[in-house]
């Protein structure tokens, strides 16, 4: 087996690049960590769907990775990196869900300047379904999305049917009488990543919300 040492992974459900990685979030020390070479094709599979290993890679691969809890080292049961030399990822299963990492930049090219020296595997897995991804958003402006479609539902909820109007109409420069458009066009711009409604949303909901 061979292993790659001391290196930073965050975990997460939705796969970051490093820079998107928040300061709070759960970023982890790795002491050691197999490393398995396969194909770009493999690699791919698992950056793009959420997949289930066959037993006898992780039979392999069990408690062979160690991680810096403080002067202390942990063993984490199922937890490995996968390269094909041309990129890397970390995958980390627990409580049967499928995690996975990208790394900094250095500690990437590290990983594939020894996984260009191995040998490529082919290893057993099923997808299990399509990850969705907004592949020209970053993290933040993800996230912004979702906290704004979530003030405008509690609107819509709360009859707030005037406070939707005025928004509408900062937003679009027009007035609109029908709600149901009035969400249907915030949704579309948000999916359009809009720069301007997002905006003007993102500022009456942080004033609102300070107001209260």
């Amino acid at each position: 087996m061979n292993y790659i040492y001391d290196i930073l992974l965050n975990f997460h459900d939705t796969l970051y690049d490093f820079y998107d990685w928040n300061p709070n979030d759960n970023i982890i020390n790795i002491r050691k960590m197999p490393l398995i070479k396969i194909s770009s094709l493999q690699l791919k599979q698992i950056m793009d769907n959420t997949v289930q290993f066959d037993h006898k890679i992780l039979n392999r691969i069990e408690n062979r990775t160690e991680l810096f809890i403080g002067k202390d080292i942990q063993y984490v049961k199922y937890c490995f990196l996968l390269s094909d030399g041309s990129q890397a990822l970390a995958v980390l299963i627990k409580n049967n869900m499928l995690k996975k990492s990208h790394l900094l930049v250095d500690e990437e090219l590290e990983v594939i300047e020894v996984a260009e020296r191995l040998n490529e595997e082919k290893i057993d897995f099923q997808i299990v379904k399509k990850e969705n991804k907004s592949e020209f958003k970053t993290r933040k402006e993800k996230e912004t999305e979702k906290r704004i479609r979530h003030r405008i539902k509690e609107l819509k909820e709360n009859g707030a049917i005037l406070q939707l109007k005025y928004l509408y109409y900062e937003c679009f420069d027009k007035k609109e009488e029908d709600i149901e458009k009035i969400i249907l066009d915030f949704n579309k711009s948000l999916d359009e990543n809009n720069d301007v409604v997002v905006e003007r949303l993102s500022k009456f909901f942080e004033l609102l919300y300070l107001s209260k």
